[in-house]
């Protein structure tokens, strides 16, 4: 089962931040890191989910348009909240760039989640990559066909999920029973157990998988907000269907659990 801290940890520290790395590291190195990653631009590959900075730092602006020096003056802590308290409204942190990831954290595994459809990202980020030698460490995932689609003609041999048009088709089509027609081309499915009330993983879609040889990594659901797998009891159940991996935003909660649990 691995374990994938989605967003960076988001729960404990601000999402897709150097603090929530770090926090995810000591939490157990082993422990996949999902970031989210855009442009700017100046062509800088920065940490960032959405298109806009409002969100997570309180000011409006698009990544696209700001040059990374601009960017790295917000706060992405500005709306992290701890019990009552906004801890990083005295202590902002900018949003960090890839290159500063790799550089701190050479030895991190990492889900890269390119948030851009700009094809410059695709190169940018595998000269990122590869002059840090993290290729064995990394899975790089995309909403967007277009994107994984680059990668693979330029670096076959990664590791891949599927985008949404791959997804949406073996999911759609284990519904219709005629998934035997749409083999899975990408190393891992990446679902929502549930999209709004809708159940999506099924054990159909999960054997269908399997017989691919395939991986399937699962978080609670998508609806409004993302919703993760944040206790034992629930990584277990999952882990019990044979689902191979799991999203939590809680990554220190979660391991103390699994401690509880080992060592009662």
């Amino acid at each position: 089962m691995e374990i994938i801290c989605y967003s960076c940890g988001r729960g404990e520290h601000p999402e897709n931040s150097l603090e929530g790395i770090m926090h995810c590291q000591q939490v157990n190195p082993d422990w996949r890191i999902e970031m989210d990653l855009r442009i700017t631009k100046d062509q800088q590959i920065v940490l960032f989910h959405d298109a806009t900075t409002n969100r997570t730092t309180g000011t409006n602006g698009r990544v696209q348009e700001l040059n990374l020096q601009a960017l790295q003056q917000l706060n992405i802590g500005h709306h992290f909240k701890q019990g009552e308290a906004f801890p990083y409204r005295e202590n902002p942190i900018p949003p960090p760039i890839l290159e500063e990831v790799c550089q701190l954290f050479p030895q991190a595994k990492l889900l890269l989640d390119v948030h851009t459809n700009n094809p410059k990202a695709v190169d940018l980020i595998i000269t990122i990559i590869e002059q840090h030698d993290m290729k064995g460490q990394i899975v790089v995932a995309s909403q967007y066909d277009s994107i994984i689609a680059a990668f693979k003609v330029k670096r076959p041999t990664w590791e891949y999920a599927a985008a949404t048009k791959e997804v949406k088709g073996m999911v759609y089509s284990s519904f219709l029973f005629l998934d035997r027609f749409f083999p899975i081309e990408a190393d891992i499915l990446i679902l929502p157990v549930f999209f709004g009330n809708m159940r999506v993983l099924t054990k159909r879609v999960l054997s269908h998988v399997v017989r691919r040889n395939k991986k399937l990594w699962v978080w609670l659901r998508e609806g409004k907000t993302v919703e993760t797998i944040n206790t034992a009891k629930e990584l277990n159940s999952y882990k019990r269907m044979g689902v191979h991996g799991i999203f939590t935003e809680f990554p220190a909660e979660l391991k103390a659990e699994i401690d509880q649990l080992d060592n009662p």
